[in-house]
């Protein structure tokens, strides 16, 4: 009996997934073991709202050859990230990657998100309340979802070497499949409550603040501060998994530790991707930053006949942007 699968029992976002009804996906080629690095800025109002989302994603190719993928994101605008070794290219919903790598090839891109799409799969909301001359801050990690799970009276040493091959998976940064446990008699199915543990930390007006939210057990953290409008800065970032699996426990407490083992784990490896990894089997790592901004301009729209859809010919537009644009990335990179 195989223990509850991720993609089946979890929801598949995030990453940010395709769009339905968008343009036919691209036959990816490129290289296993593409390690992704991603910063993802938040604007907020000042309810704590969310009013701008903008991703850095930063890839690295390590072989010689040909690549071409597409990354699956509501985007409004892409640009050439610091430091890439070629300019990405965009059509509706996807970012587009086309070139040669020589051997080492930096992959990076700076892009807004339409907010509507983007801003619900974030791993934390922000509400600000007001009340007698005070602020109330609520940090909520958002992770949670309920998960189709059983319990039932399973074979002690098979679980045994399947705790060990999550841990060496969690040990490895690799995902964790084709796990399987011996079942004795029945099993009864029950539903868990899963979520990624978070580290969020940072700011609201001049108070400073540390917490770890595992989603389940401890789902918010609250700060009053005075005045009204705090601004907040923060980060957050996901955290390694609790491990509660213990050898004294009965093996139905053994197997209910490890299956919420086995799934928070995998509810993790979802939120250290924002937009999607070219190569899903490598290491993903993403920071969250939260910050009190104004909202953005809106652009003015476009002229008759133009069009918002931009595919590989943009790609040749961003050699352009790549030779003027960098500094301003730049900056806001090391922001």
């Amino acid at each position: 009996m195989s223990l509850p699968w991720p993609p089946q029992v979890l929801p598949q976002t995030p990453p940010l997934a395709p769009t339905v009804g968008g343009p036919l996906p691209i036959s990816p080629r490129f290289f296993r073991r593409v390690p992704n690095r991603e910063r993802v800025v938040v604007g907020l109002d000042d309810d704590g709202a969310p009013n701008s989302v903008r991703v850095q994603q930063t890839l690295v190719l390590k072989r010689l050859g040909d690549y071409v993928f597409a990354i699956p994101a509501p985007v409004k605008s892409v640009l050439p990230g610091p430091g890439t070794g070629s300019p990405p290219g965009r059509r509706t919903n996807q970012i587009l990657w086309q070139g040669f790598s020589p051997g080492i090839r930096r992959l990076s891109v700076v892009a807004d998100l339409q907010v509507a799409e983007s801003a619900p799969l974030l791993p934390v909301k922000v509400h600000v309340e007001q009340s007698g001359g005070r602020s109330v801050v609520v940090i909520e990690n958002v992770t949670g979802v309920t998960a189709k799970s059983y319990t039932a009276d399973v074979e002690p040493v098979g679980l045994s070497q399947v705790v060990g091959r999550i841990r060496n998976a969690i040990r490895r940064d690799y995902s964790a499949e084709g796990l399987n446990v011996e079942v004795h008699g029945p099993q009864h199915p029950v539903d868990v409550q899963v979520a990624a543990p978070l580290r969020v930390s940072g700011t609201v007006g001049s108070r400073r603040f540390s917490a770890v939210l595992d989603g389940v057990r401890r789902k918010e953290v609250r700060l009053v501060v005075p005045g009204a409008a705090p601004k907040i800065s923060m980060r957050v970032r996901t955290v390694a998994v609790p491990d509660r699996v213990r050898t004294a426990q009965s093996v139905r407490v053994q197997l209910a530790n490890t299956i919420d083992l086995e799934l928070t784990y995998a509810r993790k490896r979802q939120y250290d991707q924002f937009l999607a990894a070219a190569d899903p089997t490598g290491h993903s790592s993403t920071t969250y930053v939260y910050r009190t901004s104004p909202r953005p301009v809106a652009a003015a729209p476009l002229e008759a006949g133009g069009s918002s859809d931009n595919t590989m010919g943009w790609v040749a537009l961003g050699l352009i942007l790549a030779f003027g644009l960098p500094f301003a990335a730049v900056v806001w990179a090391r922001s």
